[in-house]
């Protein structure tokens, strides 16, 4: 019966996120909204015909994965490398822009220095798994400002988890532990660039020869095992997931891996998405000060990376820039595992919680609303699109 319970909740789970996304396509607004909202009708916070537990949770992390497997398949290195100054111009500064912004107005409504940091620190890695899917949505995934919020996710990622590394030492042990951040930043990089150089290698794998049940089970191997190996060395699985799409994208014509990695991501994903909602404690929020205060935590976090994603991607137009500033904004359940690690630490209290529960929030429902319109904005660009940027066609 325990098993039964587990697929009741998944069921549910998905006859939620699959109306709400169909109601929010009918509406012209981007599914994921409807599906985070499908969470939240089905969760303890209204309904309560589901929880959050093991397998769900297990579940999620699966669709995330395969989220941005199917997206780094669509996705080429070359595409990334010609984006790559400004992915990693917009990924610095959409670090520091929000993590300043934060620690400083921490320290201006009384924080202590360490809830400050935490605060800021909540604010600095972006939740690319939103953007991406209203990126696949909209058949742009092909288009520069694309490729550059892709890019910047994982040095954004990066970066976040050298900051997050920094803070939780300060909080366990009251000391900079800069041994940690370097050691984290050397097995980041020689990570992502190990993926990197195997590219070109791709193509020589005798895949078809190796003894694998089919192509896409040696896809599913690779995606899992780089997931895997991100999440050992303290990376985010999705980066892995992405660079293990993107390994394979020089590929997926010849071994046909595109239809079935979309249709397990067309199951999972929306089980992401709609656990996001599960997780949001809405009783949490009502209080005066936290909307108050929230609110402007709020508008740090959205200001935060609009301005570091515009400026750094300002070589690309206006109109781009402000498509990437804007597709950095959504910051999902890395804020909330900020928040949750002081928690622990006892360096964030029940109320500063809040406020980042209140942030993930409104960037988790805001950007969607604000990247599909600034998305035709700058597709109304006169003028030619360049031949390197094909029209993709927008997915059901």
């Amino acid at each position: 019966m325990h098993g039964a319970g587990h697929l009741l909740e998944v069921f549910f789970l998905l006859l939620a996120a699959q109306l709400m996304g169909w109601l929010f396509r009918r509406l012209k607004q981007p599914a994921v909204i409807g599906e985070v909202l499908a969470g939240v009708l089905v969760g303890p916070a209204l309904l309560g015909l589901v929880h959050e537990g093991e397998v769900l949770e297990f579940l999620a992390e699966l669709g995330a994965i395969f989220l941005l497997f199917m997206v780094g398949l669509e996705t080429r290195l070359r595409d990334i490398l010609a984006v790559g100054k400004e992915a990693f111009l917009v990924a610095v500064l959409g670090v520091a822009f929000p993590f300043v912004g934060g620690y400083f107005f921490g320290l201006a409504i009384g924080f202590e220095q360490l809830p400050s940091l935490f605060l800021g620190t909540a604010l600095v890695a972006t939740s690319v798994g939103i953007t991406a899917r209203v990126l696949q949505e909209l058949g742009v995934l092909s288009r520069a400002y694309s490729r550059i919020i892709l890019g910047a996710a994982v040095i954004d990622d990066v970066l976040g988890l050298i900051v997050l590394a920094v803070v939780n030492g300060v909080a366990q042990s009251g000391a900079l532990e800069l041994g940690t951040a370097v050691r984290i930043s050397l097995l980041s990089v020689v990570f992502v660039g190990s993926a990197v150089l195997l590219v070109p290698l791709v193509r020589r794998i005798p895949v078809r020869s190796l003894p694998v049940g089919s192509p896409f089970g040696f896809a599913l191997l690779v995606g899992v095992g780089l997931a895997s190996l991100a999440a050992a060395i303290g990376l985010a699985p999705i980066v892995g997931a992405f660079l293990a799409g993107m390994l394979l994208a020089e590929v997926r014509e010849e071994l046909r891996l595109e239809e079935p990695v979309q249709a397990v991501e067309s199951f999972l994903a929306p089980v992401f998405f709609a656990m996001v909602g599960v997780r949001l404690e809405l009783a949490a929020l009502a209080n005066a000060s936290v909307l108050l205060y929230g609110s402007v935590i709020l508008l740090i976090a959205l200001l935060g990376k609009l301005v570091g994603g515009f400026l750094g991607a300002l070589s690309q137009g206006f109109r781009r820039a402000v498509v990437v500033g804007v597709g950095m904004a959504p910051r999902g359940e890395v804020g909330l595992i900020v928040a949750a690690l002081g928690l622990a630490a006892g360096a964030v209290n029940e109320e500063e919680y809040a406020l980042v529960l209140f942030m993930v929030v409104g960037t988790t429902l805001l950007a969607p609303l604000f990247l599909r319109p600034s998305i035709a904005w700058a597709e109304r660009v006169p003028g030619p699109k360049p031949a390197a940027e094909p029209a993709d066609e927008p997915r059901a």
